[in-house]
């Protein structure tokens, strides 16, 4: 990338992240949420953050035990820098589209072949999104009377996203395998590129032929290997059980943490499976509304809000900052 290019580059990501915090402290969601965040114990607070970083880490050593059972190597500070990445570009495209395209980039740029990239990535949204509808369902089992009580009849919310991430766990397993659309579409996307005259057809439609066969040798592998595919599952379970800890530990710190670690964990699931099939950046709106809606009875009043602008500025703000300031970094050496 030249000089000019990666000012560009750095410039588009500071507005973008200005953008998000000015419009934030607009309406008052980013002073209050900071100001929610210092008003609980900062122990609980630091254990939040851990939680977070700790999801981060879990999808890193995810790429990079895959990458290593590819064949590939890369460093875990690389595999951190490229999985905070992710959250980041997650957060601030639609439906969250932009967070694996930019990784599969940034892995690219640290000699890690694209279909490589791309299949330790798929393989751990398939784990991802499997292990939280397994986590929903057995969680939700365990629970059952809580969950009950707590959602009432804003269970439905939960009905629609658990079939709706059903439906993308399907879909990805059908585009990994069955290899038909795929081949179509990469023919499609060649003739359009060569009417553009973008490129050589022939090269075009070879290369892209070539990362097609790489990356279906890939799936087969990594889902063949037994031990590397249970280890992803781990890894996805790990990933989840960060992200829901949060919800205990801002309720420990707002002093209503009775209902216990398992029963908040499973409410913490649902209200990412509930919340996840918005189309808007981050899920924003919707992440808040299902909160309001899952955990009112567990916050009652003034807390509930304390409790929101809490959970939000330690998972979507403070994401957004590391993640701006790391895609700018002038020397990133990892």
């Amino acid at each position: 990338m030249s000089r000019k290019n990666k000012l560009l580059y750095a410039a588009f990501i500071i507005t973008v992240l200005a953008a998000v915090i000015i419009i934030g402290a607009s309406n008052g969601d980013f002073g209050a949420s900071l100001r929610a965040m210092t008003a609980i114990p900062r122990r609980y607070t630091l254990l939040c953050v851990l939680c977070v970083a700790g999801g981060i880490a879990m999808q890193a050593l995810s790429a990079a035990t895959a990458l290593h059972t590819m064949g590939q190597r890369v460093s875990l500070p690389r595999a951190m820098y490229v999985s905070l990445l992710g959250d980041f570009y997650s957060f601030i495209t639609p439906g969250a589209s932009g967070g694996q395209p930019m990784q599969v980039v940034h892995m690219r740029r640290a000699g890690i072949p694209v279909a490589d990239a791309t299949t330790v990535l798929v393989v751990h949204y398939m784990c991802y999104h499997g292990s939280l509808l397994a986590v929903d369902i057995v969680l939700g089992l365990l629970y059952r009377p809580f969950v009950a009580q707590q959602l009432g009849a804003n269970f439905v919310f939960l009905v629609i996203g658990f079939l709706f991430n059903l439906g993308l766990l399907v879909g990805a397993l059908m585009l990994s395998f069955w290899q038909r659309p795929i081949r179509w579409l990469l023919k499609q996307v060649t003739r359009l590129m060569a009417k553009l005259r973008l490129g050589d057809p022939e090269r075009l439609r070879e290369k892209f032929n070539e990362t097609a066969d790489s990356f279906y040798t890939g799936m087969r592998f990594i889902t063949g290997h037994k031990a590397e595919l249970a280890r992803q599952v781990l890894f996805a379970v790990g990933r989840i059980l960060c992200m829901t800890s949060v919800f205990y530990f801002i309720c420990r710190g707002l002093g209503h943490g009775e209902a216990g670690y398992g029963s908040l964990v499973a409410l913490g699931a649902m209200q990412y499976t509930a919340a996840g099939y918005t189309p808007l950046p981050g899920a924003s709106g919707a992440q808040e509304g299902i909160f309001s809606l899952y955990f009112g009875k567990l916050l009652p009043g003034d807390l509930m809000l304390s409790g929101l602008l809490t959970w939000r500025f330690i998972t979507y703000y403070l994401v957004l900052i590391a993640g701006g300031a790391a895609a700018v970094w002038p020397k990133r050496r990892h």
